[in-house]
């Protein structure tokens, strides 16, 4: 068994698909629609819908309020201070600051890991690792 799908429920479909696409350079074939749309980073689906669809697809469990962030999303990188370089690049570019929260750059971990945490318009962390640190 492995993970193929990630569905993340988020409060503004267009800013978060900005983020996805445009900021971390996910691949989106499809338009979005006003309640989701779903892409690609590599051979993970992720799809970004709308919080609409929570009491929906979980009946009264879907109305239970979302506070914190329990949710880290994970890549692996080649080369993270080219990759921290682009992200602050693409944020220039598009006037995106409110898009993404650097919450530390690129910083060997005690454990050795280079690691960057950001996190996206709807405050999930997302965590991008050197693959091997220099």
């Amino acid at each position: 068994m492995e993970i193929d799908y990630i569905a993340l429920f988020v409060a503004d479909v267009g800013r978060s698909l900005m983020f996805y696409r445009d900021i971390l350079g996910f691949r989106f074939d499809k338009p979005a629609k006003p309640d989701g749309v779903e892409g690609y980073s590599g051979k993970l689906k992720i799809g970004i819908y709308d919080r609409q669809w929570l009491p929906k697809l979980f009946g009264d469990r879907g109305n239970q309020p979302i506070s914190g962030n329990p949710f880290l999303l994970s890549m692996t990188v080649e080369d993270l201070d080219r990759i921290y370089q682009e992200i602050g690049d693409r944020q220039v570019k598009m006037q995106a600051y409110a898009l993404v929260t650097i919450i530390s750059p690129p910083s060997i971990m005690p454990w050795g890991q280079k690691i960057l945490f950001l996190s996206d318009p709807d405050s999930n962390i997302i965590e991008i690792v050197q693959s091997n640190t220099l």
